[in-house]
């Protein structure tokens, strides 16, 4: 295994990582702590985002599909992505709760339930939309 392969390369198939931080957007606060969190996040691995390694998506401010409230997502192509977001994620996601889940060809739910990871309160996800 080369050295740009132990970087890139997930164990399985699994092809990257999604990371979905939910707050209340009824809830102002835990709204302003989310676009605080995601503007530390982009400047913290700016790196990351820069090379393509991290995606930064939009935020939501409604429940989509599995996802029961607002988030705000990001995508984790690499293992080194992996490494060094989801320490910054479970030292800094305060009261929110941070749904991590794999991209792989066990299928989404799967992906979302049984090898998904929380930081925070887990939250009741919208199952029946992944069958």
């Amino acid at each position: 295994m080369s050295a740009e392969t132990a970087h890139t390369t997930f164990f399985g198939n699994i092809e990257a990582y999604d990371v979905h931080v939910y707050y209340d957007n009824d809830n102002p606060g835990e709204k302003q702590f989310a676009l605080d969190l995601h503007e530390s996040f982009k400047t913290e691995l700016a790196d990351l985002v820069a090379k393509g390694d991290i995606r930064l998506l939009k935020f939501i401010d409604h429940s989509v599909g599995p996802h029961p409230t607002g988030m705000f997502k990001v995508d984790l192509r690499t293992t080194e992505a992996f490494v060094r977001a989801v320490p910054f994620f479970q030292i800094s996601h305060g009261n929110l709760s941070v749904l991590i889940h794999p991209i792989s060809d066990q299928g989404d739910l799967a992906d979302h339930t049984k090898h998904a990871l929380w930081l925070g309160e887990k939250q009741p996800l919208l199952l029946h939309v992944l069958k």
